[in-house]
């Protein structure tokens, strides 16, 4: 076909010029009617004219024999169709025109179709779909110069150009002191490769001994960044001072769990040698992570975190808000490192962290009853959902009086204590339970697949099987029955593994 269109022109006058011929040869083979002498008539004509006319008979010359035409060949009729033949086959196939698609791809740019140039038949519809890579930005897609979405299709009515093209970015993190003015402040900035940055600081009033270092080289304290690749700026005032970094950014700062305010990544400045419990503490679904730095006069000591997913609240400072109790003002922290239920519950209280976990997990929970029924359940659950008025998952408990427990639950309503239990296994005494109130239990729960392994205090109970519910949550719980209760929790880890 690609032969065939690229000479249509010339098969075009081809036929034209053979339809003009045929023409031309059909003219020239009409045939011409033939020729007769006329009889001579004798000298008597007269005489013989005059005695017809008296007999009253006319004798007529006899008329002329019929010249009968040779046959002519249909030529004009062949011609038609010939140039019929040859205007669809032009028009319905020579003429069927193709266009071409040039596409340009772009460095940061993934997607399809790729770069180059494609031939396509009239009205087909391209396909093309582009994204940023890892480290660009602004995302450009146009066709034929004007700006389209990301994503669509290309209709082949004409030929087109495609491009998609992004801009390579750069991170520029900053470190600010305290007692320092100037910008940029403290965080993580993305920048277009070879843009400039402008940085200016200065000691606060009262504070001197400013110290600016670009990528740990020491640098003016204020000029510009030539931004061709990553880099680090930080400001602080020669003393003793901690800076604290963070992957993600944006952590909350504790320091001897007191919240300071502020945020990763951060500097602290000290005018003497200090020792900081630093605790950081991110969103749901990460653990809390902390560390003790002494550093001296005239020293920087860096913490460089990066986060993990999963649970771990010790509770040296207030429950993070990932935690939803139900009767959140029975609910508070101790301010020397518990999580406490306080009240006379009619049924159940609870707890539930929002997070959704999936996968294998080991749960971790260090408590205690420190006032209350000794007959009353200490549980913590593993669901399918953070609601526990519609709860369905799978419940771990003991009783101080020394037993323990496993049950499934569906759309039960811990609140009112209402909705399907199934026991898995019944209460059973174990000599692995502290008993009594004020001692400390530690509850523990291997989640691998569908099967559940549950330890109090390392002791293996029991282990089972079931896929009924999903468990992708946890929550505490705890059994009140109108009595007065207080519950504590020291810690709370959940562990993902594969």
């Amino acid at each position: 076909m690609k032969n065939l269109n690229s000479c249509h022109k010339p098969i075009s006058m081809f036929v034209i010029i053979a339809f003009t011929l045929m023409l031309c040869f059909w003219a020239n083979q009409t045939p011409a009617a033939p020729t007769n002498s006329a009889p001579e008539k004798s000298s008597d004509s007269s005489l013989e004219n005059n005695m017809d006319e008296s007999t009253g008979f006319i004798e007529q010359d006899a008329p002329a024999p019929a010249i009968k035409k040779g046959k002519k060949f249909p030529w004009l009729i062949a011609a038609l169709v010939v140039v019929a033949g040859g205007a669809a086959v032009y028009f319905l196939v020579l003429k069927k025109k193709k266009y071409t698609l040039t596409v340009t791809v772009g460095e940061g740019v993934t997607g399809t179709p790729a770069a180059g140039t494609s031939t396509n038949e009239k009205g087909t519809a391209i396909n093309y779909n582009y994204s940023l890579q890892s480290g660009y930005s602004d995302l450009s897609v146009t066709l034929d110069g004007a700006p389209v979405a990301a994503s669509g299709a290309v209709t082949m009515n004409a030929n087109h150009t495609l491009e998609a093209k992004a801009i390579k970015t750069f991170v520029l993190t900053v470190s600010k002191g305290e007692h320092i003015v100037g910008t940029p402040n403290s965080g993580t900035y993305s920048h277009a490769r070879g843009s400039n940055v402008t940085y200016s600081y200065a000691p606060a009033s009262g504070y001197s001994n400013l110290e600016v270092k670009l990528d740990n080289v020491p640098v003016a304290n204020s000029g510009t960044i030539a931004m061709e690749g990553n880099h680090s700026l930080t400001a602080i005032l020669k003393g003793a001072n901690i800076a604290v970094n963070s992957t993600p950014a944006g952590a909350r700062i504790f320091l001897n769990n007191v919240d300071s305010g502020q945020v990763t990544p951060y500097i602290f400045t000290y005018s003497s040698a200090v020792t900081r419990n630093v605790l950081l503490q991110y969103s749901c679904g990460y653990k809390e992570y902390s560390q003790s730095v002494s550093v001296a006069f005239g020293e920087t000591k860096t913490i460089n975190h990066s986060f993990v997913t999963g649970i771990r609240e010790d509770f040296e400072v207030p429950p993070s808000a990932c935690w939803l109790p139900y009767h959140s003002s029975s609910w508070d922290h101790t301010g020397h490192g518990e999580y406490r239920y306080s009240g006379a519950a009619t049924r159940w209280s609870t707890s539930a962290y929002s997070h959704f976990f999936s996968g294998n997990y080991t749960v971790i929970i260090r408590m205690y009853r420190k006032a209350g029924s000794t007959t009353a359940s200490n549980a913590f659950f593993l669901g399918s959902g953070s609601d526990m008025t519609n709860a369905s998952g799978y419940a771990f408990y003991y009783f101080a009086s020394g037993q323990y427990g496993i049950a499934r639950t569906t759309n039960y309503n811990f609140i009112t204590a209402s909705g399907s239990v199934f026991t898995i296994k019944s209460p059973t005494v174990s000599a692995a339970i502290k008993t009594g109130l004020s001692n400390f239990n530690v509850l523990k729960v291997v989640k691998s697949g569908s099967q559940y392994s549950f330890y109090i205090n390392n002791t293996l109970l029991h282990t089972f099987s079931d896929s009924t519910h999903a468990a992708n949550y946890t929550a505490l719980a705890l059994y009140c029955g109108g009595v007065t209760t207080v519950m504590e929790y020291e810690y709370v880890y959940l562990n993902p593994s594969s």
